[in-house]
């Protein structure tokens, strides 16, 4: 079973920049001093890479996607540099540029309204466990508008919770249809892949039709 601490994972929690300077001192040594100083903004991946969208099914029922892709001994300590120059990758000072052999997918499925809206008076229909049956997800490699498909990923842990109702007592219990949360955990072959492919992960109905697609992008 997945550990609860997955299960309650912030929906969609994304990087923060955490520096954005001009290197005066080190650029007036290396260069003249009429030279621009170069600009760099930095990037903290500690924690993985999150990811968060909104996927809807023929039949009305909607629902929310999010997740986190990571690999501990690899993120932690991980920074995005983009500068001038171009973007680089840097675990503890040393630069890389290639995925570890393994990352760790965990996502959360939530039943969760297609529009927050009040004054929207449509019920839709719950996501059930027949229809979470039919769905498909499936994992790609993107490098720039070119996908293919993972070689290897492998399901290591699912859960399933009822989301609780506002209304309280047998009463509700009975009057309200009930409503899930799933979460999932994978771990996805990532072997000499370069850090500039982005994770896409698209979610398919039975007839083959996107209900989601969102992309871990570093």
């Amino acid at each position: 079973m997945l550990l609860s601490w997955l299960a309650a994972a912030p929906a969609w929690p994304f990087q923060s920049r955490i520096e954005e300077r001009t290197d005066s001192k080190t650029e007036a040594k290396a260069k003249p001093a009429k030279s621009k100083p170069e600009k760099r903004t930095v990037w903290n991946l500690d924690g993985g890479v999150f990811f968060a969208t909104d996927g809807h099914l023929p039949n009305g029922s909607c629902f929310r996607l999010s997740g986190q892709m990571n690999a501990p001994d690899f993120f932690d300590g991980l920074r995005r540099v983009d500068s001038e120059e171009g973007t680089f990758y840097y675990l503890r000072s040393q630069l890389v540029t290639e995925y570890p052999g393994e990352v760790q997918i965990v996502i959360h499925v939530l039943d969760f309204p297609c529009t927050l809206d009040l004054k929207e008076t449509i019920v839709r229909p719950p996501i059930t466990r027949e229809m979470m049956a039919t769905l498909r997800l499936n994992f790609y490699w993107k490098q720039g508008v070119h996908m293919r498909p993972v070689e290897d990923s492998k399901r290591t842990a699912a859960e399933i919770k009822r989301i609780g109702a506002f209304a309280a007592g047998p009463a509700a219990d009975d009057q309200l249809a009930p409503r899930y949360e799933w979460s999932y955990a994978f771990t996805v072959s990532s072997e000499n892949i370069p850090l500039t492919n982005d994770l896409v992960l698209v979610i398919e109905d039975q007839d083959h039709k996107i209900a989601a697609r969102v992309a871990a992008r570093l």
